[in-house]
């Protein structure tokens, strides 16, 4: 005759709790023997730069010269970092909008689409309106560089030179790099044309492009002073109409402010009036 052995439920209990930490502490040591021995992270890395090089060559997919471009005149490194390059930047857009599709399934497939298009075109949009409040800072800096230049080439100072000096008036910091790299250029007497060119690829500035249109010009002509003191003047009105809609913007944020305040009042003393109005009610 065969006996059944019970074994106690506290004894069971034990047991499994026993087995699930031995179970997860081998794991993690599994795991950490791998990221030791295997380092699965160097593998990762080599894959993206083959992945990287492969996409620098082929425009079927990427249009890297394009976007690295585009990346360049909008401060994307500046803004984000230096990781940023046309293959991780497309690759972050690509992963959002998998986000943004997987999320809005939730609620439906239309919901879906457009949540991943919102998230997709969403380091577009941070990039553009970024890019726009650099050049709202740089107006007053490229303002003064106009005049310094025009002042320096007055005093019978060479153009590069006038250009180069302009360095440590500038206290924007996209601004201030982007000119150190153009004063390191010219102190090493490289190409003028190419310094210039390289310097413009940095920004999507209508005065950056016409400052270095002047100085090419000057190069070629030695007439620049007209019309540096010409884009100085149009800066100027420039600055002002800045000024007029930044003015025109805080008015707004004041009215939006005091109508709130007056609101919160007006709930206050209407939720007072309403409670003593049932109360002298409830006491008759």
């Amino acid at each position: 005759m065969v006996e059944t052995v019970f074994m106690d439920p506290e004894t069971i209990r034990w047991g499994i709790r026993v087995l699930c930490v031995t179970a997860a502490v081998g794991t993690f040591g599994l795991l950490l023997v791998l990221a030791l021995c295997w380092q699965p992270q160097k593998l990762f890395l080599a894959a993206f730069e083959e992945l990287h090089r492969h996409l620098r060559g082929n425009r079927r997919f990427l249009d890297y010269p394009k976007l690295k471009i585009y990346l360049e005149q909008n401060g994307a490194a500046f803004h984000f970092g230096e990781w940023v390059n046309p293959v991780s930047y497309t690759a972050v857009k690509l992963v959002l909008g998998g986000i943004g599709l997987l999320a809005g399934f939730y609620f439906g497939p239309f919901q879906g689409m457009i949540l991943a298009l919102m998230l997709f075109w969403t380091p577009d949009g941070m990039l553009v309106w970024l890019n726009g409040k650099d050049n709202e800072r740089m107006l007053p800096e490229l303002k003064l560089v106009y005049n310094a230049i025009s002042m320096q080439i007055r005093a019978g100072v060479y153009v590069t030179d006038a250009l180069a000096e302009c360095y440590g008036s500038i206290r924007e910091i996209r601004l201030r790099k982007a000119f150190l790299t153009l004063s390191g250029d010219l102190a090493m007497k490289a190409d003028v044309e190419d310094a210039l060119n390289h310097f413009q690829d940095k920004f999507d500035n209508r005065y950056v492009d016409a400052l270095c249109i002047i100085v090419l010009q000057a190069l070629e002509s030695g007439q620049a002073v007209e019309l540096l003191s010409d884009i100085a003047e149009q800066m100027k009105d420039m600055e002002s109409a800045l000024m007029e809609r930044k003015k025109g913007a805080l008015d707004r944020s004041i009215t939006f402010y005091q109508l709130g305040i007056l609101l919160a009042v007006l709930v206050v003393v209407l939720y007072a009036c309403v409670t003593h109005m049932f109360s002298a009610a409830l006491s008759f």
